[in-house]
Protein backbone atom coordinates (compact mmCIF):
# COMPACT_ATOMS: atom_id res chain seq x y z
CA UNK A 1 0.00 0.00 0.00
CA UNK A 2 1.79 3.55 -1.32
CA UNK A 3 2.56 5.91 1.61
CA UNK A 4 0.61 9.07 1.81
CA UNK A 5 1.91 11.97 2.90
CA UNK A 6 -0.28 15.01 3.68
CA UNK A 7 0.35 18.06 2.84
CA UNK A 8 1.42 19.96 5.55
CA UNK A 9 3.58 16.82 6.00
CA UNK A 10 5.31 18.07 2.15
CA UNK A 11 5.50 21.04 3.09
CA UNK A 12 7.75 20.78 6.23
CA UNK A 13 9.96 18.71 4.15
CA UNK A 14 10.19 21.54 1.75
CA UNK A 15 10.76 23.94 4.59
CA UNK A 16 13.51 22.02 5.86
CA UNK A 17 15.29 20.95 3.05
CA UNK A 18 15.00 24.70 2.14
CA UNK A 19 16.74 26.00 5.54
CA UNK A 20 19.09 22.98 5.08
CA UNK A 21 20.29 24.52 1.46
CA UNK A 22 20.19 28.20 2.88
CA UNK A 23 22.12 27.44 6.04
CA UNK A 24 25.07 24.99 3.56
CA UNK A 25 25.31 28.41 1.19
CA UNK A 26 25.31 30.46 3.95
CA UNK A 27 28.40 28.65 5.86
CA UNK A 28 29.72 28.04 2.32
CA UNK A 29 29.82 31.73 1.75
CA UNK A 30 31.21 33.04 5.03
CA UNK A 31 34.05 30.41 5.21
CA UNK A 32 35.14 31.86 1.56
CA UNK A 33 34.89 35.34 3.19
CA UNK A 34 38.42 35.76 5.44
CA UNK A 35 39.95 38.87 6.05
CA UNK A 36 44.26 37.39 4.97
CA UNK A 37 46.76 39.69 6.63
CA UNK A 38 50.49 40.16 5.35
CA UNK A 39 53.49 40.11 7.59
CA UNK A 40 55.46 42.87 7.66
CA UNK A 41 59.04 43.28 6.58
CA UNK A 42 58.32 42.32 3.40
CA UNK A 43 58.93 38.73 3.67
CA UNK A 44 55.72 38.11 1.69
CA UNK A 45 54.45 35.65 3.54
CA UNK A 46 50.85 35.58 4.88
CA UNK A 47 48.46 34.65 7.85
CA UNK A 48 45.41 33.84 7.80
CA UNK A 49 43.08 35.35 9.83
CA UNK A 50 40.01 33.39 11.55
CA UNK A 51 36.58 33.58 10.12
CA UNK A 52 34.84 36.63 9.31
CA UNK A 53 31.67 36.89 12.22
CA UNK A 54 27.61 37.67 10.49
CA UNK A 55 28.42 41.18 11.91
CA UNK A 56 31.63 42.28 10.55
CA UNK A 57 31.68 44.71 7.50
CA UNK A 58 33.87 42.37 5.13
CA UNK A 59 36.28 44.28 2.41
CA UNK A 60 39.35 42.36 2.17
CA UNK A 61 38.08 40.34 -0.50
CA UNK A 62 35.54 42.02 -2.27
CA UNK A 63 33.03 39.97 -4.48
CA UNK A 64 33.63 40.17 -8.13
CA UNK A 65 29.87 41.01 -8.66
CA UNK A 66 30.00 43.94 -6.03
CA UNK A 67 31.84 46.70 -4.84
CA UNK A 68 35.16 46.33 -2.68
CA UNK A 69 33.63 48.00 0.10
CA UNK A 70 30.60 49.71 1.24
CA UNK A 71 29.67 52.73 -0.96
CA UNK A 72 29.84 56.56 0.36
CA UNK A 73 26.63 56.43 1.28
CA UNK A 74 26.67 53.76 3.74
CA UNK A 75 30.17 54.75 4.96
CA UNK A 76 28.80 58.12 5.47
CA UNK A 77 26.16 56.52 8.05
CA UNK A 78 29.32 54.80 10.01
CA UNK A 79 30.54 56.41 12.75
CA UNK A 80 34.23 56.87 13.61
CA UNK A 81 35.37 53.57 15.65
CA UNK A 82 33.51 51.88 12.52
CA UNK A 83 35.15 53.86 9.81
CA UNK A 84 38.79 53.31 11.53
CA UNK A 85 37.99 49.19 11.95
CA UNK A 86 36.94 49.11 8.21
CA UNK A 87 40.27 50.83 6.88
CA UNK A 88 42.69 49.15 9.33
CA UNK A 89 41.47 45.79 7.96
CA UNK A 90 41.69 47.14 4.65
CA UNK A 91 45.22 48.41 4.00
CA UNK A 92 46.64 45.57 5.90
CA UNK A 93 44.61 42.92 3.53
CA UNK A 94 45.53 41.46 0.05
CA UNK A 95 43.54 40.88 -2.79
CA UNK A 96 45.50 38.95 -4.33
CA UNK A 97 48.52 37.11 -4.69
CA UNK A 98 51.72 37.60 -6.13
CA UNK A 99 54.05 33.87 -6.06
CA UNK A 100 57.45 35.77 -6.47
CA UNK A 101 58.32 38.95 -4.75
CA UNK A 102 61.90 40.16 -4.77
CA UNK A 103 62.63 42.75 -2.95
CA UNK A 104 65.08 46.49 -4.37
CA UNK A 105 66.83 48.29 -2.73
CA UNK A 106 67.38 48.38 0.83
CA UNK A 107 66.09 45.50 2.95
CA UNK A 108 64.63 48.21 5.64
CA UNK A 109 63.77 51.66 5.03
CA UNK A 110 64.38 52.95 1.01
CA UNK A 111 63.71 49.50 -0.17
CA UNK A 112 60.36 48.58 -1.91
CA UNK A 113 58.88 45.17 -3.30
CA UNK A 114 58.07 44.41 -6.72
CA UNK A 115 55.80 41.34 -8.10
CA UNK A 116 57.53 39.26 -10.65
CA UNK A 117 54.52 36.95 -11.49
CA UNK A 118 53.78 37.15 -15.42
CA UNK A 119 52.30 39.48 -16.39
CA UNK A 120 53.96 42.16 -14.18
CA UNK A 121 57.33 40.75 -14.37
CA UNK A 122 59.89 43.64 -15.84
CA UNK A 123 61.95 43.15 -18.77
CA UNK A 124 63.39 45.94 -21.05
CA UNK A 125 62.12 47.94 -23.09
CA UNK A 126 60.60 49.19 -19.49
CA UNK A 127 59.82 52.56 -17.62
CA UNK A 128 59.68 53.42 -13.86
CA UNK A 129 58.75 56.12 -12.62
CA UNK A 130 60.03 57.19 -8.64
CA UNK A 131 58.54 60.13 -6.70
CA UNK A 132 60.46 60.44 -3.29
CA UNK A 133 64.14 59.76 -3.22
CA UNK A 134 65.69 61.94 -0.14
CA UNK A 135 68.44 61.11 -1.02
CA UNK A 136 68.54 57.56 -0.38
CA UNK A 137 69.07 55.63 -4.50
CA UNK A 138 68.82 52.51 -3.16
CA UNK A 139 65.90 51.07 -5.16
CA UNK A 140 66.05 53.65 -8.13
CA UNK A 141 69.77 51.86 -8.50
CA UNK A 142 68.85 48.62 -8.11
CA UNK A 143 65.90 48.54 -10.82
CA UNK A 144 67.98 50.49 -13.09
CA UNK A 145 70.61 47.90 -13.01
CA UNK A 146 68.22 44.69 -12.40
CA UNK A 147 65.70 45.77 -14.89
CA UNK A 148 67.27 47.96 -17.08
CA UNK A 149 64.50 50.30 -17.53
CA UNK A 150 64.20 53.78 -18.28
CA UNK A 151 63.95 54.81 -14.79
CA UNK A 152 62.74 58.66 -13.70
CA UNK A 153 62.93 60.02 -10.36
CA UNK A 154 61.76 63.37 -8.85
CA UNK A 155 62.15 64.30 -5.77
CA UNK A 156 61.93 68.23 -5.39
CA UNK A 157 62.95 69.02 -1.63
CA UNK A 158 66.31 67.68 -3.21
CA UNK A 159 67.30 71.47 -3.38
CA UNK A 160 71.06 71.00 -3.78
CA UNK A 161 70.77 68.32 -6.66
CA UNK A 162 69.83 69.64 -9.60
CA UNK A 163 68.25 67.82 -12.64
CA UNK A 164 70.62 65.30 -14.42
CA UNK A 165 71.23 61.87 -15.44
CA UNK A 166 72.48 59.70 -12.75
CA UNK A 167 73.48 56.77 -14.97
CA UNK A 168 72.66 56.40 -18.79
CA UNK A 169 68.76 55.00 -17.87
CA UNK A 170 68.43 56.47 -14.47
CA UNK A 171 67.18 59.90 -14.80
CA UNK A 172 66.57 62.95 -11.82
CA UNK A 173 64.43 65.59 -11.67
CA UNK A 174 63.91 68.48 -9.53
CA UNK A 175 60.29 68.17 -9.52
CA UNK A 176 57.00 67.19 -7.49
CA UNK A 177 54.08 65.12 -7.90
CA UNK A 178 50.90 67.82 -7.46
CA UNK A 179 47.48 68.30 -8.13
CA UNK A 180 47.84 70.88 -10.50
CA UNK A 181 50.99 72.50 -12.43
CA UNK A 182 52.67 75.59 -10.14
CA UNK A 183 55.76 76.78 -8.45
CA UNK A 184 54.52 76.43 -4.74
CA UNK A 185 55.47 78.33 -1.84
CA UNK A 186 58.80 76.99 -1.15
CA UNK A 187 59.94 77.53 -4.83
CA UNK A 188 60.11 74.15 -5.74
CA UNK A 189 58.64 73.01 -9.48
CA UNK A 190 55.41 70.68 -9.31
CA UNK A 191 53.20 69.31 -11.66
CA UNK A 192 50.74 66.47 -12.15
CA UNK A 193 51.44 62.92 -13.11
CA UNK A 194 49.84 63.55 -16.49
CA UNK A 195 51.86 66.71 -17.08
CA UNK A 196 55.09 64.79 -16.05
CA UNK A 197 53.84 61.89 -18.60
CA UNK A 198 53.59 64.07 -21.60
CA UNK A 199 56.77 65.73 -20.78
CA UNK A 200 58.86 62.80 -21.13
CA UNK A 201 56.62 61.22 -24.04
CA UNK A 202 55.02 58.60 -22.02
CA UNK A 203 51.13 59.31 -22.61
CA UNK A 204 50.67 56.58 -23.87
CA UNK A 205 53.53 54.35 -22.69
CA UNK A 206 53.03 51.59 -20.29
CA UNK A 207 54.49 52.31 -17.04
CA UNK A 208 55.85 49.12 -15.45
CA UNK A 209 56.61 50.08 -11.89
CA UNK A 210 55.09 53.08 -10.30
CA UNK A 211 56.70 54.23 -6.65
CA UNK A 212 55.57 57.26 -4.98
CA UNK A 213 56.90 57.92 -1.23
CA UNK A 214 56.14 62.10 -0.95
CA UNK A 215 55.18 62.18 2.94
CA UNK A 216 51.51 63.20 2.74
CA UNK A 217 51.25 64.83 0.03
CA UNK A 218 49.76 61.38 -1.48
CA UNK A 219 46.34 63.11 -0.34
CA UNK A 220 46.77 65.96 -3.27
CA UNK A 221 48.27 63.71 -5.64
CA UNK A 222 46.34 60.50 -6.03
CA UNK A 223 42.77 62.39 -6.78
CA UNK A 224 44.13 64.16 -9.79
CA UNK A 225 45.95 61.19 -11.23
CA UNK A 226 42.91 59.15 -11.10
CA UNK A 227 40.87 61.82 -12.43
CA UNK A 228 42.96 62.64 -15.01
CA UNK A 229 43.16 58.89 -16.38
CA UNK A 230 46.63 59.05 -15.82
CA UNK A 231 47.12 55.47 -13.84
CA UNK A 232 45.90 54.06 -16.92
CA UNK A 233 48.79 52.14 -18.33
CA UNK A 234 50.42 51.39 -14.99
CA UNK A 235 50.89 47.64 -14.61
CA UNK A 236 52.25 47.92 -10.86
CA UNK A 237 51.72 50.43 -8.23
CA UNK A 238 53.56 50.63 -4.93
CA UNK A 239 52.78 54.10 -2.64
CA UNK A 240 52.83 55.15 1.00
CA UNK A 241 49.68 56.02 2.56
CA UNK A 242 49.42 57.99 5.74
CA UNK A 243 46.28 58.65 7.07
CA UNK A 244 48.61 59.98 10.29
CA UNK A 245 51.51 61.75 10.85
CA UNK A 246 53.69 61.97 13.89
CA UNK A 247 52.22 64.16 16.36
CA UNK A 248 48.31 64.56 14.97
CA UNK A 249 45.52 63.46 16.25
CA UNK A 250 43.83 60.15 15.62
CA UNK A 251 41.87 60.26 12.09
CA UNK A 252 38.72 62.23 12.26
CA UNK A 253 35.62 60.80 10.12
CA UNK A 254 36.46 62.98 7.54
CA UNK A 255 40.05 61.33 6.87
CA UNK A 256 38.49 57.78 7.18
CA UNK A 257 36.37 58.81 4.48
CA UNK A 258 38.59 60.02 2.19
CA UNK A 259 40.95 57.35 2.51
CA UNK A 260 38.50 54.62 1.78
CA UNK A 261 36.83 56.60 -1.15
CA UNK A 262 40.87 56.81 -2.23
CA UNK A 263 41.31 52.94 -1.97
CA UNK A 264 37.84 51.92 -3.62
CA UNK A 265 38.55 54.36 -6.09
CA UNK A 266 41.84 52.59 -6.89
CA UNK A 267 40.32 48.95 -7.08
CA UNK A 268 37.64 50.36 -9.34
CA UNK A 269 40.62 51.41 -11.70
CA UNK A 270 41.66 48.30 -11.79
CA UNK A 271 44.55 47.66 -8.80
CA UNK A 272 44.26 44.97 -6.02
CA UNK A 273 46.47 44.91 -3.27
CA UNK A 274 49.20 41.95 -3.24
CA UNK A 275 51.17 42.81 -0.23
CA UNK A 276 51.00 45.54 2.43
CA UNK A 277 53.12 46.44 5.25
CA UNK A 278 52.59 48.69 8.52
CA UNK A 279 55.15 51.11 8.93
CA UNK A 280 56.06 50.95 12.22
CA UNK A 281 58.17 54.09 13.11
CA UNK A 282 54.47 55.56 12.85
CA UNK A 283 52.58 53.43 15.06
CA UNK A 284 50.35 54.93 17.82
CA UNK A 285 47.50 53.85 20.23
CA UNK A 286 44.22 54.04 19.23
CA UNK A 287 41.13 55.95 21.82
CA UNK A 288 40.05 52.87 20.76
CA UNK A 289 42.22 50.51 22.21
CA UNK A 290 44.62 48.76 20.35
CA UNK A 291 48.22 49.52 18.58
CA UNK A 292 47.81 51.03 14.95
CA UNK A 293 50.17 52.64 12.83
CA UNK A 294 49.18 55.90 10.78
CA UNK A 295 51.55 54.72 7.97
CA UNK A 296 51.20 51.72 5.18
CA UNK A 297 53.08 50.85 2.70
CA UNK A 298 50.21 49.48 -0.39
CA UNK A 299 51.48 47.05 -3.24
CA UNK A 300 49.24 46.85 -6.23
CA UNK A 301 48.86 45.25 -9.71
CA UNK A 302 46.58 45.62 -12.42
CA UNK A 303 43.69 43.21 -12.62
CA UNK A 304 43.25 43.82 -16.26
CA UNK A 305 46.03 41.75 -17.51
CA UNK A 306 44.80 42.09 -21.02
CA UNK A 307 45.54 45.72 -21.04
CA UNK A 308 49.45 44.27 -21.56
CA UNK A 309 48.92 41.84 -23.89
Amino acid sequence: MPIQFSKSRILGVVLLTSFMVFAMFKWTNLKNVQVVYMSTGGSGKSIQAPVASVNTVVISKPSTQGQPMPTSQVLKTLDRAQLSQIYHNYVNSVQMSCKKVARRGNAGDGGWNVCEDPPYEIKTPCNIYSFGINNDWSFDDAVATTYGCQVHSYDPSMTKVKDHDRKPNLHFHRTGLNISDETNKMGWRMRTFSSILKENGHSQAVIDLLKIDIDYSEWWAFPEMLKSGALKNVKQFCFEIHVKLNGQPEPDIDKYLKGLELLRDFYNAGFRIFLTNKNMDAKYKSVFGMERTGCHEIYMVRSDTQTFG
